[in-house]
């Protein structure tokens, strides 16, 4: 595999991992809404709203840091290869 080729590699990688941490960011604000709704409103719809955004939030960050460490993972194995 020639340097450029790797470069290229690890740019997709990198694009990736940018692409994971917005929708960690996302997933963050899902969290942060559900508790505002939660806290803010304090009847049994609002409540049952913002559980679900809550964990729709968690699914949502934890999903990505599950494949931001299997993308981080793939770069180190990138680079070691050089």
């Amino acid at each position: 595999m020639s340097r450029l080729e790797i470069l290229e590699e690890e740019q997709v990688l990198l694009s990736k991992e940018r692409t994971i941490l917005s929708f960690m960011r996302t997933g963050l604000a899902f969290v942060a809404t559900g508790i505002a709704i939660v806290s803010l409103l304090k009847n049994v719809e609002a409540a049952i709203i913002g559980n679900i955004l809550i964990g729709i939030g968690f699914v949502e960050v934890f999903e990505s840091v599950r494949r931001l460490v299997k993308k981080q993972r793939e770069l180190v194995q990138l680079r070691k290869g050089v």
